[in-house]
This record gives C-alpha cells, sequence and structure tokens, in this order.
C-alpha cells in the first residue's frame, strides 16, 4: 500500500520557529513531526510514500533522502503555490494505484494508528478527540452514516477529524472534483455518496500555535529513543527514560527526570534540574544551577546559569542570559488578530533571539524570531519581533 504526506505549506501561525522550514520539520522530541509520520507509516506496511513539499522543501529531502533509511521508497513531488489541500492530493496522487493512506503532515498522532487503518477494507477517517476546534471538522454520527460537521467550533473534547484517512483511488479522485480548497470541506460533500468507517487514534495533537508545541512534545516523549552514549559524571541522578547524545556531557549534581530526551554535543550543569517531559536539541548549552521542566529547547541554544524554564519554547540559536526566567501563567492573549485562552504555559521563544541577564517573560508571552530582550526587562507583551 502507499501513502501520500502533505507537508508543502509554511505555517504562519508558527512563523516564529518555521522561517526556513516547513512545519512538519519543527523537532518534538529531538525528532521533526516528519519523522513519527514516515516512520508510523512504515511500521504499519507502508513502503512508498508520496510526499507533497514546496516550502522549505530543502530540509525535508536533505532529511528524509530516497526514503531508505526509513525502509521505504520516498517520491517527492513539488506544490510551489499555496493553493490549498486539494490541489496538494491532486498533485500527490501521481502513481497512485489503489488504496492509500493520506496524511497532513502537521498531525502528531499514534504510530499504531496507521495499523487500525489498515486493518478495514472501506474507505476510513481516522478521529481523534481535539482540546479545541479542529480545521478538519468534527465527525458526527447520524442515522448510521458518517457525517463531517463545520457548525459548531466551540465543540471541546468532540471526536474530530484529524485529516488522516485510508481510501480508494476512486474517492481520491472524486475529492479532486469538488471545488474548493479544503479537503475537509470537500470530504463533507461526498459523505453521503461514499460509506466512511471511522476509528479513534490512541492519542493525536493537530500543532498550530505555538502552544501547542508543548504537549505534541510530552506526546512525542512516550515515543522516546532510549539510549545514553555521552559523558556523564558522578553525582549525577537520573529517573525515568532519559536519552542522551554522543558528545553530550551532564556535569556532577545534576538531576535528570523522563520522561526527557538531550541531544548530541550538549553540556548540561552543573546542579542543574532538567526534566520531566522536555526535549534539549543537539549543539545546547545549560549552565549550572538552572531549572528545565516541560519544555522545548532546540538545537544550538546557549542557556546561562541559574535560568529557570517551565512550560516554555526555546527556539534554535537562542541565546539567554544568566537569572532568565519564564513563569509559567494563565491568561487571555491576542495573536494573529485572535484572543486565545493559555493555561499553565512559560514564553513561547523563536529562532535567533537574544535574551539579557535576569530578563522575566511572563508567561503567554511570544517572541518571534531574532527579538532582542534587554538585561533586568520584565517582558509581558503577546509577541514581537523588534528590539525593546
Amino acid at each position: 500500500m502507499q501513502a501520500i504526506i502533505l507537508t508543502a505549506g509554511e505555517g504562519a501561525r508558527l512563523s516564529g520557529w518555521t522561517s526556513n522550514r516547513p512545519k512538519g520539520m519543527i523537532n518534538l522530541g529531538n525528532r521533526p513531526i516528519l519523522d513519527y509520520l514516515v516512520r508510523g507509516l512504515t511500521d504499519s506496511g507502508i513502503n512508498e510514500i508520496n510526499m507533497v513539499v514546496g516550502y522549505g522543501k530543502n530540509s525535508v529531502m536533505s532529511y528524509f533522502g530516497d526514503g531508505s533509511l526509513f525502509n521505504c521508497k520516498i517520491n517527492y513531488l513539488f506544490q510551489d503555490k499555496r493553493t490549498g489541500t486539494i490541489e496538494a492530493l491532486r498533485i500527490g496522487m501521481d502513481g497512485i494505484k489503489d488504496e492509500f493512506i493520506l496524511v497532513p503532515g502537521d498531525n502528531f498522532v499514534s504510530s499504531n494508528a496507521f495499523k487500525s487503518l489498515r486493518k478495514f477494507n472501506t474507505n476510513v477517517l481516522l478521529s481523534g478527540q481535539a482540546e479545541r476546534w479542529s480545521k478538519w471538522g468534527e465527525i458526527e454520527m447520524v442515522g448510521g452514516q458518517t457525517k463531517i460537521t463545520f457548525e459548531n467550533p466551540d465543540a471541546y473534547g468532540r471526536i474530530h477529524f484529524t485529516g488522516i484517512m485510508k481510501i480508494n483511488k476512486s474517492l481520491g479522485l472524486r475529492l479532486i472534483e469538488v471545488s474548493g480548497s479544503h479537503l475537509g470541506e470537500a470530504l463533507q460533500t461526498l459523505c453521503s455518496e461514499y460509506p466512511l468507517e471511522v476509528v479513534k487514534a490512541d492519542y493525536w495533537h493537530n500543532i498550530v500555535y505555538p502552544w501547542d508545541l508543548i504537549s505534541g512534545n510530552s506526546m512525542a516523549l512516550r515515543d522516546n529513543l532510549l539510549y545514553k552514549n555521552g559523558k556523564i559524571e558522578k553525582n549525577v541522578s537520573i529517573r525515568g527514560d532519559v536519552s542522551i547524545g554522543k558528545g553530550t556531557i551532564i556535569r556532577s549534581g545534576t538531576y535528570l527526570q523522563g520522561p526527557l530526551s538531550i541531544g548530541e554535543s550538549c553540556d548540561i550543569g552543573p546542579n542543574s534540574v532538567i526534566g520531566p517531559s522536555v526535549s534539549i536539541g543537539d549543539n545546547t548549552t545549560i549552565g549550572a544551577f538552572s531549572e528545565v521542566v516541560d519544555s522545548i529547547v532546540m538545537k544550538n541554544c546557549e542557556i546561562n546559569s541559574y535560568c529557570s524554564l517551565k512550560g516554555s519554547v526555546v527556539g534554535e540559536d537562542n541565546i539567554l542570559g544568566s537569572h532568565c526566567i519564564a513563569v509559567p501563567n494563565n491568561r487571555n492573549i491576542f495573536y494573529l488578530g485572535q484572543e486565545f485562552s493559555i493555561s499553565n504555559r512559560g514564553a513561547m521563544i523563536g529562532d535567533g533571539c537574544r535574551i539579557g541577564s535576569r530578563a522575566i517573560l511572563e508567561g503567554g508571552s511570544i517572541l518571534l524570531n531574532n527579538a532582542t530582550i534587554g538585561e533586568g526587562e520584565l517582558y509581558s507583551a503577546v509577541f514581537q519581533g523588534d528590539s525593546i
């Protein structure tokens, strides 16, 4: 069986972290979102994947190559203009023979979900319980028939369509014939024409906004690849599932609490507390007496001594001076013209930022890429991309 992954979009609502890559190449648990999807597909028996790429395509192609390292064949097809998911499907169906699994490249989903889809001999949708409204629509059963609706955008905790489905070529071609640009809306019009089964994912997370990365990272660490290849000095305490990459040094007195993934060539501590639910990217330094909990620190970062980061995202190539604090908070924020309620989240820091020593970042603060915060500043604004 074949699969199509749609990963040509920019991910504009995550622009602080997608300046040179699509959303699917953001790391969760120290692996790109797309890595989990590809491995989940191949583990279910998929041996050929059509990957529709566009924005940041070089980062995708250089990471996955021809697919041989992932036990499959990957064909790259190009969507140079952002004309919607139906057009992406049309491009991706080149060479599709019969049944296939269709996967939007910005979903994080349990790897077993793909095996569940393959158990059905008919068209089947993958559903998940949403923390908020999903752009793919809500799934309802009406008179024993599957229906997709977009009429209740406040349907917290309801069963939603993930955008992932196993369908035959006939339904794929009909979706392309339907006018519009959105796959979920096209599928909505065809529910009466094509019987659709529904299977629920063990877990699923739709990565849309910066704070979604925190929950996604916690889910990704359920599939933590366990290894300890670095140097661990004396008096280091390790609890739970902890991975340590090659060339990494864990300094004396540091406490590591899993689930935790530390990349390659990192320098952690001494006397720091890291975890739980933390991923630290390659070539990152965390200074003495620092604390990082429920957070993502991406590659090539320098976190100086006595910093405290909780519920936060730190993008690539960031420098945080000593005694920086990101304090989790519950509050309403405005982001890209919309109001959101943020719970127990620290700061969301884009790529290439410079944060001065003793800066305090209030929970829910969002800094776009290349932002600068001065020494001793209290930063509580919603988001910015310039110096203050």
